[in-house]
């Protein structure tokens, strides 16, 4: 707090009185008095408490210069105090100038001018703490570069970050060759930045710390610098004004909707708010202080893609640009637009090659690199192919390894990241948005409160559970103490130590304080994403007080967790003093090397217990048939028993080697007291590690294979479940009217009686007339040659037909009508104009193709060999004959409605029928084509129902070969096959994929010898 004083210093005293002297009694009237020279002092006490902790990943950030600002009202960087380290007392500051707001402002660069130099360590972490006053945003940049210092970025794209210059040495991490490669570290210049908004400390704050939980924080906050926040804080800085909360919300969310897209948006449901909360992962060096949820995942494998790139500074550019344009993918500047492109197919490339890591073996990725590899290089030569081929053998054995020890460090289980791989890869399939998908509405903030309170809950069903593991880690310390103290004597002190350590060793691998921050951390997160649905609704405060009361019950957990660190470190001070007090070095390092060994020992039988049950489980899941429907289900389900059973396996395996180590630790301080027994004990524990390395090895297979049976089972469930509905469809269809004589016959009929009605009219050579035919003596005839009209009808059944004509130069134009009745008295009509003239204007454009088939109801058109007229139409020969007719069928079941049309070509003898509507609630198409050859009839036949499946039966063939074909519909985005379908005399058999053969009878389709 700055102090504000004014006074007279020494030199303005003097200065004032001697002034004061000489003008008394002095008669010189050229004396004039000089006014005292006042100067301010600002005085100041400040302590750093607030901390703001993250890493900085595009690729790990090594050694990069930390820069720490403010943001003023304008929204430009200032400086800002900070430190390194918490305050444990108040740093004092005091200045003088000749104002006061001068004083003040001197103190404030006092304050700066002591701030340290920050560079991050090896996984791009850094702390600073920030004055305990400060609230507002603070802005952060860090910067690697290509020269001039060591700072270093690690290369996590799985297709390389580009090359050296020079080749550098062979290590751990280089090979040595020019390529920089997933896992390597290069020289570059790389700026990332974030802008993170901090509140003002509360009084009753819990204390939690974010980092090493120093008793003098008093307020924690996660600030991750990575690619998105790059870009959201780039645009806040641009916008030119001051930023909160909400502004860092904002721009938070419009950036991920813009770069990702609103599916993958919702999956960063718990950081959407605040991307700075999470998604610092390096895909080639995953430490574990960072869950790989399905958000994350996606982040880390968006940064991944960038990095993958010619130019991350001009991606970021382009990609910021074309979000303040309002439109980052399709935008109308083609570079901006190349950029959206490319990185859609780089993340397309990362999801696929991840989807191998997370589910494959190492021959699986090496696949899936040259896969990319093939679409980046499409004209690579086949050098170039086979050199990439033989250097993806390394990066696949990195990027196992890489993901082998994320599973060690608990950011994920097996199980775990192969589903969390897939969904993400399906929500990266297209990233970015395009017109209204970049408008976020109220649809899409339901969806986001849905997917925050699953997180909420998940976390809240975490947080319980961790609760009670430290309520359990509390009282096997409080058994432990009770050890020590007065009770601390020779004879027990051995087993005090002994006890001490595997308490120690018990706490290093169960991370309660690592757990407990990062719900902790999660927490703010949920809390920032609800403020910013409650500022869209009141509806979502609920949501909001959940994630409130998870970071207050969070915090506990963590200080609860840091207590429960300073009283072990208090025992383990505690036992190191009794091995000097007590002499007790020798048998207390023994005890301690025979209980590790111990411990270890259970931890094989767990390992091996894990073996047998998923070695049961994979051998139940392989012998399961996926032949039907209830047989695939059941696979599926012993897939997933044995996909987890393999992952638990891993785990145990995972818990094993760790025991493992703690015992050769110990078993080795052992050796080096030259106990007895030590090497026989260091001899039995690298056996069992050699052991378990074959076991990790082992369980690693069953995965993959259980994996890959599970994939078989979801697609034959998936398949099976289409083919339910394919055999329905083809049910439907095979009852339908229309596809049988019922419906198709009575049209041909009705087109059979008037061809029979007009060539008998002919053959009478009169212009007009009234009667009943001859051919057909159920029906009866009206028609007058002058005006080309017939009508028809037949008193048994009530039918009736009406036709008008008009001669167009080499054609025969008919518009014409009908009522008619098909088999079971089914009603069949043959829509036609209000009025002959207007149906027959209609048929007459329809001839000329000024309009379509869609524009007409029923039209006859008959192109002959040359121009016709009434005088020369009997000596004209047809050779092709056209039909569109709009058909509405109703037979007290499914009905129809839609257009048949029939064209028959004399010249080449073929012809095809079209019949296309809607029946009850089935809207399909059918397309027959045949040809008449010398030989005899060739036809096909493609019935296709517009739904969602996209059903197709395909018959082709001809009568002696028989008429064979296929049942298809979509599945997986693809056409395939469900059946295999062959004409029988009365109708169709069909041979299922299951195995299932359905014959469909009195399917006799329309006759399309008439």
């Amino acid at each position: 707090m700055v102090k504000r004083t004014i006074k007279f210093t020494p030199i303005a005293a003097s200065v004032a009185l001697t002034l004061g002297l000489t003008a008394c009694g002095s008669d010189n009237d050229r004396n004039i008095p000089v006014t005292p020279v006042e100067s301010f002092t600002a005085t100041g006490d400040a302590q750093f408490n607030i901390e703001v902790t993250g890493k900085a990943v595009k690729g790990s950030m090594k050694s990069a210069v930390v820069t720490v600002m403010t943001l003023d009202a304008s929204g430009q960087s200032v400086p800002v105090a900070f430190r390194s380290a918490a305050s444990a007392e108040a740093e004092s500051f005091s200045e003088e100038a000749l104002s006061q707001d001068a004083a003040d402002a001197a103190v404030e660069a006092s304050k700066i001018a002591a701030n340290p130099e920050v560079l991050t360590d090896e996984n791009g972490r850094y702390s600073i703490y920030l004055d305990d006053d400060f609230t507002g945003p603070v802005y952060i940049t860090v910067k690697t570069s290509e020269e001039g210092d060591d700072s270093f970025l690690r290369c996590d794209a799985y297709v390389g970050c580009g090359t050296y210059d020079e080749a550098p040495e062979v290590d751990d991490e280089n090979d040595g060759d020019t390529d920089i490669e997933f896992g390597e570290w290069y020289k570059t210049d790389l700026e990332l930045s974030v802008v993170k908004f901090i509140p003002a400390v509360e009084a009753d704050t819990s204390g939690a710390s974010g980092a090493a939980g120093d008793d003098n924080v008093i307020g924690s906050y996660k600030a991750n610098v990575t690619f998105l926040t790059s870009l959201v804080a780039g645009l806040l800085l641009d916008s030119g004004s001051s930023v909160d909360e909400d502004a860092i919300a904002t721009a938070s969310l419009n950036t991920v909707v813009q770069v990702m897209g609103q599916d993958a948006a919702l999956l960063l449901s718990a950081i959407i708010g605040d991307l700075s909360n999470g998604g610092a992962v390096d895909l080639s060096n995953v430490d574990g202080e960072e869950e790989l949820t399905d958000g994350i995942l996606a982040i880390a494998q968006l940064s991944s893609s960038i990095q993958g790139l010619p130019s991350i500074g001009d991606v970021m550019s382009s990609i910021k640009a074309g979000i303040k344009s309002g439109q980052f993918k399709g935008n109308t500047d083609a570079g901006i637009a190349a950029i959206a492109t490319m990185l859609q197919t780089a993340i397309t490339n990362t999801a696929n090659i991840f989807v191998a890591v997370a589910t494959g073996d190492e021959t699986a990725i090496e696949n899936a690199l040259k896969a990319a590899f093939s679409i980046n290089n499409p004209n690579a030569t086949q050098a170039q192919i086979d050199a990439f081929a033989a250097n993806s053998v390394g990066i696949a054995k990195k990027a196992k390894a890489a993901k082998d020890k994320a599973v060690k460090n608990g950011a994920a289980t097996d199980a775990g990241l192969a589903a969390a791989a897939v969904k993400v890869k399906k929500a990266l399939e297209v990233i970015g948005c395009t017109g209204a998908e970049c408008t976020v509405g109220d649809d899409f903030y339901t969806a986001l409160a849905a997917a925050l309170t699953v997180e909420v809950t998940a976390s809240q069903t975490a947080l319980t559970a961790l609760e009670i593991d430290i309520e359990t880690a509390q009282s096997s310390l409080a058994d432990v103490q009770a050890m020590g103290g007065d009770a601390l004597t020779a004879d027990n002190a051995a087993a005090f130590v002994s006890a001490v350590t595997l308490l120690k060793n018990e706490a290093a691998t169960a991370g309660l304080t690592a757990k407990a921050g990062s719900i902790f951390v999660k927490s703010q997160g949920y809390v920032t994403a609800a403020k910013a649905l409650v500022t869209q609704s009141s509806d979502y405060q609920q949501i909001l007080d959940s994630a409130t009361s998870l970071q207050t019950d969070a915090g506990v957990a963590v200080t609860d967790t840091v207590a429960y660190d300073a009283a072990l470190a208090a025992l383990v001070a505690e036992a190191e003093a009794a091995i000097e007090t007590f002499d007790i070095a020798l048998a207390a390092a023994k005890l301690v090397a025979e209980d590790t060994a111990d411990v270890a020992d259970e931890k094989k039988s767990a390992a091996d217990t894990a073996e047998a049950a998923s070695t049961s489980a994979l051998a139940n899941a392989e012998g399961a048939m996926v032949d039907t429907a209830a047989n695939a289900t059941e696979a599926l389900e012993l897939a997933m028993t044995a996909v987890t059973a393999a992952s638990d396996f891993a785990a145990a395996v995972d818990a094993l080697e760790i025991a493992i180590e703690q015992a050769l630790v110990a078993a080795n301080a052992y050796l080096d007291l030259e106990g007895e027994g030590a090497q026989a004990m260091i001899d039995a524990l690298t056996a069992m590690q050699t052991a378990a390395v074959a076991q990790g090895e082992l369980a690693s297979e069953q995965f993959v294979t259980a994996y890959n049976l599970q994939l078989a089972a979801e697609t034959a469930v998936a398949k099976l479940e289409v083919l339910t509905s394919v055999k329905a469809t083809s049910e439907s269809l095979s009852t339908m009217t229309v596809l049988t004589n019922t419906g198709g016959q009575a049209v041909i009929d009705a087109a059979d009686v008037l061809a029979d009605v007009i060539d008998e009219l002919a053959e009478m050579g009169n212009n007009s007339g009234t009667g009943t035919s001859t051919r057909n003596a159920d029906w009866d005839y009206a028609y007058n040659l002058d005006d080309l009209t017939l009508m028809l009808s037949n008193a048994t059944t009530g039918e009736m037909i009406s036709a008008a004509a008009s001669y167009q130069d080499n054609q025969l134009v008919v518009a014409w009508g009908a009522t008619l009745v098909g088999e079971n008295d089914a009603s069949v009509k043959l829509v036609t104009a209000d009025t002959q003239t207007q149906a027959l204007t209609d048929c007459v454009e329809f001839a000329a193709g000024t309009i379509d088939s869609t524009q007409i109801d029923s039209c006859l058109v008959f192109t002959f060999d040359g121009a016709v007229t009434a005088e020369n139409v009997d000596d004209a020969e047809i050779i092709m004959t056209e039909m569109s007719n709009h058909v509405e069928i109703v037979d007290g079941d499914s009905g129809f409605d839609g257009v048949l049309s029939i064209t028959a070509d004399d010249a080449t003898d073929s012809g095809s029928i079209t019949l296309e509507g809607v029946s009850g609630d089935v809207d399909f198409k059918v397309m027959a084509t045949f040809i008449d050859s010398d030989m005899e009839e060739t036809s096909a036949l493609d019935i296709t129902v517009n739904n969602a499946m996209g059903y197709t039966l395909s018959i082709t063939g001809n009568e002696s070969a028989g008429y064979t074909g296929d049942v298809m519909a979509m599945y997986n985005e693809m056409m395939m096959s469900f059946g295999t379908a062959t004409k029988t005399t009365n109708g169709l058999s069909i041979t299922y994929i299951d195995g299932d053969v359905v014959d469909y009878t009195d399917v006799d389709l329309i006759d399309s010898s008439k």
